[in-house]
C-alpha cells in the first residue's frame, strides 16, 4: 500500500496525523493551510503543527529518516485492516516478509489468501 496524494484536499478537511513513533500516539487533526506542494495541519485544539506535509505523499517534511505522515481516514482504517490481515495469514503460517510484496497485495488478494488458508469456522 503506496502514499496516496491529497489533490482535492482543502482548508477544514479532517486528516489523521500518523506518527512514526510508537511512544506517540496518532492524532486526528485538520488542514489549516494548502499550498502548491505542502499542507499544514492544526490539532483539535487549533494550534497549527510546526511541521509541513508533502501534498504529493503524505510524509512530513524532515531532515531525519522517521518521518509521521497524513492519512484520510479510508487510508487509516485500510491501514489497520491490512495489518490484521497480514498478522492473521502468519497465524496461518504464511509469512509475508518482503515490504515490496505486501505493497503489490490488494487488501481483497489478502483477503481471498486468509479465506483459502483459514476459512470460516475453523
Amino acid at each position: 500500500m503506496g502514499w496516496s496524494t491529497f489533490p482535492s484536499v482543502k482548508v477544514g478537511d479532517p486528516l489523521i496525523l500518523v506518527r512514526s513513533s510508537r511512544y506517540r500516539a496518532d492524532e486526528r487533526v485538520t488542514v489549516s493551510r494548502v499550498g502548491r506542494t505542502w499542507l499544514y495541519v492544526k490539532n483539535d485544539q487549533g494550534t497549527e503543527k510546526n511541521a509541513r506535509f508533502s501534498k504529493t505523499t503524505g510524509l512530513e517534511d524532515t531532515g531525519t529518516g522517521a518521518k509521521d505522515a497524513l492519512q484520510t481516514q479510508e487510508q487509516y482504517d485500510e491501514a489497520a485492516q491490512r495489518r490484521t490481515l497480514f498478522r492473521d495469514l502468519r497465524e496461518a503460517g504464511i509469512e509475508i516478509n518482503k515490504w515490496s510484496v505486501q505493497d503489490d497485495l490488494t487488501t481483497e488478494q489478502l483477503r481471498q489468501l486468509l479465506a483459502v488458508v483459514k476459512p470460516e469456522g475453523s
